[in-house]
């Protein structure tokens, strides 16, 4: 595949995010020791974070930035996840959400210039 950046690191951020936090639900899920509701939901955006990393790096990779919409998306879902839960795992998406959001500005200030 043609790549336009040399390493898509919000995709990945958000990959390596959604692999750790299914790898801590099936470990929660084996102990035993939480609600099943509550490590199913853990899991489930486990899978969903690594699903929409892989779909952010194959947008990095093709147009050289994660579009915005895209980022929007991630963005609404964060802020609703810190609005319930301040202190969570979702303080971590912030990362891919910043790098993403420089390569956006970065690539729409480029194009803005040409």
């Amino acid at each position: 595949m043609h790549s336009i950046t040399r390493f898509p690191l919000a995709g990945v951020l958000l990959i390596f995010i959604g692999a750790v936090h299914t790898a801590l639900g099936i470990a929660m899920f084996t102990v035993g020791d939480q609600d099943a509701e509550l490590t199913f939901w853990f899991t489930e955006f486990g899978v969903l974070a690594i699903g929409f990393g892989i779909a952010m790096s194959a947008l990095e990779r093709t147009l050289g930035y994660v579009p915005g919409a895209v980022l929007l998306a991630l963005a609404a879902c964060t802020v609703f996840g810190l609005a319930f839960m301040p202190l969570s795992g979702f303080v971590t998406v912030l990362a891919p959400l910043g790098v993403g959001g420089f390569g956006w500005w970065r690539a729409r200030n480029t194009r803005v210039a040409a």
